[in-house]
């Protein structure tokens, strides 16, 4: 019985050191979200197509690096498929968050004129697919309510839940390691 009540405070400054790990990769990862967005806003580079991959590129490398330093910084190397799946759940929420704010702020506040230019770009395209004027405007009738700061900003929040929970479960089975000693015995 004392094992159990002497581990118990082990247990809880592992879930806290993964919560605040997880916390400051998020608030990382974040900054680099932020630094590519305004790099692209000043150099006026259309953030469609292919580019939008670089998004997912910059959210599994915070969720690797993330998981990997909790992993070695606090679990001695050895951390359960739950535990970074957890941590990598942890770091995308907090990116969501902070993407959110920054996302309404920016196109609220710094330049709603960008707002319009994404509009524009989405009716080019749907030109260049050959949909006709109508189908354009019933689909960017639709798209309206997405097309604001208030709509783009949730969209980034549900976003990068579901990405950053995509990655962390791939992600997971190849940073997990169990800790095997019981079994060496």
């Amino acid at each position: 019985m004392e094992n159990i009540t002497a581990n118990e405070p082990l247990k809880e400054k592992k879930q806290t050191s993964m919560f605040r790990n997880s916390i400051n990769y998020g608030l990382y990862t974040s900054a680099g979200f932020i630094l590519v967005s305004m790099l692209f806003y000043a150099l006026d580079i259309d953030r469609t197509g292919w580019i939008n991959y670089l998004t997912f590129i910059i959210l599994i490398i915070g969720i690797i690096i993330g998981t990997k330093s909790y992993k070695d910084k606090f679990c001695g190397g050895y951390l359960s498929y739950g535990r970074c799946l957890g941590s990598g759940v942890i770091i995308s929420a907090v990116v969501g968050v902070i993407m959110a704010v920054f996302t309404y702020l920016f196109y609220q506040y710094f330049d709603p004129s960008e707002l319009q230019k994404i509009v524009e770009i989405a009716e080019q395209n749907m030109a260049d697919q050959g949909l006709t004027d109508e189908q354009i405007e019933q689909a960017m009738s639709f798209s309206k309510m997405f097309m604001s700061p208030v709509g783009m900003s949730v969209s980034m929040v549900f976003g990068m839940a579901f990405w950053g929970t995509i990655f962390s479960l791939i992600i997971a089975i190849f940073l997990k390691k169990n800790d095997d000693s019981f079994n060496a015995m």
